[in-house]
């Protein structure tokens, strides 16, 4: 027991000399990629939203800037819009065990607190290190999140937000426990919206962003929180899981970092249908398939699957296309692709790819369930109208999605994204100060590049 002690005790003694030079540049990779969604996901008209919301409010003190737009609001503030950002258009990091998006609840707060503080790159590495352990940790302890219909980035983030903002502000291990407990009251966001859509859950990183600053700031000035808030008989595991794994929170603690656990996404939509997006595309590739040749797609895939993307065929907005596997396969059948720029509401209403959708049919396979919990497997069978069929089965390494991408892979996903807002040669120069960020002074610089 005492799972919540021994990780408190973790925030504060962690140093950055314990990190390997895998765990340093898997942290640089997924800063890059995490910028890079923020500043293109800025443009979405929920992230307009957002940010004229923050702007229009009173009083605002200038500590941390707002990616893209510029400006300097309270920390908090700006955590939440870039978040939000970061969250924005399902390009953001995914971690499968837990079912978590890591990087838009650990990496903003962090520039946020960071720049405030005027921290080194170093100091920012190892709280990003930090955050996504914390978080990734208690994602895989309580593994049955999702099918309860909760949304794992918006109930795990605030413990990942607070450790990161604990580990910045030189918390000793007591005030991290209180800030863990505090932040144990917070969590929130419901996953109606892989039925039926709705933007608010491009929110749920902002939220998660927020409220775990705010309960590191109120456990500095003083406030407790329970120090069993995580295994306590009343405490956040039970109140949110059917099952939870409390060894999962110490196993290895401070020797392997789960940062590691964290895959990037090539495809700008649910990470649950990037396998079957894959099968797809190699029956295609390799058979020379046409989308007007094909009958019919069935998807095989665990019952976790189905949830998260199996239930919208035809959606009625850009989160529902995000969320509908039927609409991504049809997708990349009719236009190529599943990118930032393929989720449009012109694609949304195009009716060849409308129709291609409601060719495909996600249903549950027994053998894809039995493939470790947590990993969103699929066996895609493909049915040509001349009675050919063809099949491809694609599984997941622990906790990343499939074919994971390479750091080079990466820097030209951030060049294409940030080339939304800012020009190559800009771009160019943000790689630049996260390759070396262990040698920057001050974060402020990194801060000040982020806008266009």
């Amino acid at each position: 027991m005492e799972e919540t002690r021994q990780l408190a005790e973790f925030v504060e003694q962690v140093s950055y000399n314990d990190l390997s030079h895998a765990v340093i540049d898997k942290a640089k990779d997924l800063i890059l990629d995490q910028f890079g969604v923020q500043l293109a996901s800025s443009t979405m008209p929920w992230s307009k939203a957002v940010y004229a919301y923050i702007k229009d409010k009173k009083g605002i003190i200038e500590e941390s800037t707002i990616v893209n737009y510029g400006g300097k609001v309270m920390a908090e503030d700006a955590a939440f819009a870039n978040a939000t950002f970061g969250h924005g258009f399902e390009m953001d990091d995914t971690e499968l065990v837990g079912r978590f998006h890591p990087g838009c609840v650990v990496v903003p707060p962090a520039l946020a607190i960071g720049e405030r503080e005027r921290i080194g790159g170093k100091e920012f590495i190892l709280a990003v290190v930090v955050g996504y352990d914390v978080g990734i940790r208690i994602g895989a302890t309580m593994r049955l999140l999702a099918e309860r219909g909760y949304h794992p980035t918006g109930v795990l983030g605030p413990f990942a937000a607070v450790a990161t903002t604990s580990k910045i502000l030189g918390f000793d291990k007591h005030q991290v426990l209180d800030a863990l407990g505090i932040a144990g009251s917070e969590p929130s966001g419901i996953m109606e919206y892989t039925r039926t859509g709705g933007s608010v859950k491009r929110l749920h990183g902002g939220f998660a962003s927020q409220k775990g600053i705010r309960a590191a700031l109120l456990a500095q000035r003083g406030l407790t929180g329970p120090p069993t808030i995580l295994e306590g008989e009343r405490g956040f595991c039970q109140a949110y899981a059917n099952e939870y794994f409390l060894e999962e929170i110490t196993k290895d603690l401070g020797k392997e970092f789960r940062i590691l656990w964290t895959g990037t996404k090539p495809y700008c939509c649910c990470a649950a249908q990037h396998a079957a997006i894959d099968g797809v595309s190699s029956i295609v590739k390799e058979h020379n398939v046409t989308p007007e040749e094909i009958q019919e797609i069935v998807v095989g895939a665990p019952n976790l699957t189905l949830q998260m993307v199996g239930a919208i065929v035809e959606p009625e907005d850009i989160t529902g296309m995000q969320f509908s596997g039927a609409f991504g396969v049809a997708l990349r059948l009719v236009k190529g692709g599943n990118w930032f720029k393929d989720y449009t509401e012109e694609n949304l209403r195009d009716p060849q790819i409308r129709s291609m959708a409601k060719r495909v049919r996600f249903v549950f396979d027994e053998e894809m369930e039995k493939i470790t919990k947590g990993h969103c497997p699929a066996k895609v069978t493909i049915q040509l109208k001349n009675g050919a069929t063809y099949q491809e089965r694609v599984e997941y390494a622990k906790g990343t999605v499939p074919n994971p991408m390479t750091s080079k892979e990466l820097r030209d996903k951030f060049t294409e994204l940030a080339s939304v807002v800012m020009s190559h040669r800009q771009a160019d120069h943000i790689v630049q100060t996260v390759k070396e960020l262990e040698s920057l002074n001050d974060i402020e610089k990194l801060a000040s590049l982020l806008v266009a």
